[in-house]
């Protein structure tokens, strides 16, 4: 038999716990061809598969269809991903409205490349998309070593609490606690500007460490050379990059024990007696 398009989803999870995807390979170009999505599930493994998908290519929601509950412990590693229409990496859009909502936590994507986002939809662009309605919570998330090719039209990061009418009856709760670690971007004529955002004062975002953000294999600075707007109802955003300092400037002269270092490249030195002194030290040589 010859292989066919995927209907809906490659492979749709919902109400699972204990799930581990693996070495999986798929194409979709139907509408509404997701690739592997999860509905209420915890506890999942997804690693070393490829997507290519004329929808989201990983999608993670708390309550939908008849599955209810949060969804929690997911982990993704070692995929490739390509997304001809909507996200590569979404979460947070379908809940329980009805009642109080979900929470989506303790979600990490690492080791991924991203060949392409391909989206004009101003509600559906977004490399790696936080967008939580129906009342969720959306918290705990770590995106680590991802790669994103030049993008044919869409946006690296959209970290919105939203309230999409196309599914959403309310707005999102609220995004907290969200990293973004060692991202790798090749800029294109098609990026838009990447945005995190609340929806209003009660639904805000808050806590987001974007950390080591390299553009066109330069470390990025700032978040206007990252290509990141920050709109309103938004606290806490930072941006860093880790400090590679010569021994110079990170050995003093001390009669004692040597202590421990965080976050710095120490070169090797002979025959001196040292206390390596701390990143809250070194940041006043800056």
């Amino acid at each position: 038999m010859p292989p066919t398009s995927p209907l809906h989803y490659t492979i749709a999870m919902g109400g699972s716990d204990g799930i581990t995807i693996d070495n999986v390979k798929t194409f979709s170009c139907l509408v509404w061809s997701d690739g592997f999505d999860m509905m209420s599930c915890s506890h999942v493994t997804i690693r070393r598969s490829f997507l290519r998908t004329s929808d989201d290519c990983i999608a993670i929601y708390g309550s939908r269809f008849t599955n209810y509950g949060d969804s929690h412990d997911v982990t993704v590693t070692d995929c490739v991903l390509w997304a001809d229409v909507a996200h590569p990496m979404n979460m947070g859009t379908h809940g329980d409205a009805v009642h109080d909502g979900d929470v989506i936590e303790n979600i990490r994507f690492e080791n991924i490349d991203v060949l392409d986002q391909h989206e004009f939809q101003s509600n559906y662009l977004g490399v790696m998309a936080l967008n939580p309605g129906d009342k969720n919570t959306i918290h705990n998330v770590m995106f680590k070593n991802i790669r994103i090719d030049a993008l044919e039209h869409g946006r690296v990061f959209d970290v919105e609490v939203k309230y999409n009418k196309d599914y959403n009856p309310a707005p999102g709760r609220l995004i907290e606690n969200i990293t973004f670690e060692y991202i790798h971007i090749t800029s294109g004529p098609g990026e838009e500007v990447s945005l995190v955002a609340g929806y209003d004062s009660t639904h805000p975002v808050r806590d987001i460490l974007f950390k080591d953000i390299y553009r066109d294999g330069g470390k990025v600075a700032d978040l206007s050379a990252a290509n990141i707007y920050v709109g309103d109802y938004m606290s806490q955003i930072r941006i860093v990059q880790k400090k590679t300092w010569p021994a110079a400037a990170v050995i003093q002269l001390f009669s004692s024990a040597i202590y421990p270092v965080s976050e710095v490249n120490i070169i090797s030195c002979q025959n001196v007696q040292a206390r390596l002194v701390s990143q809250s030290d070194l940041d006043v040589l800056v």
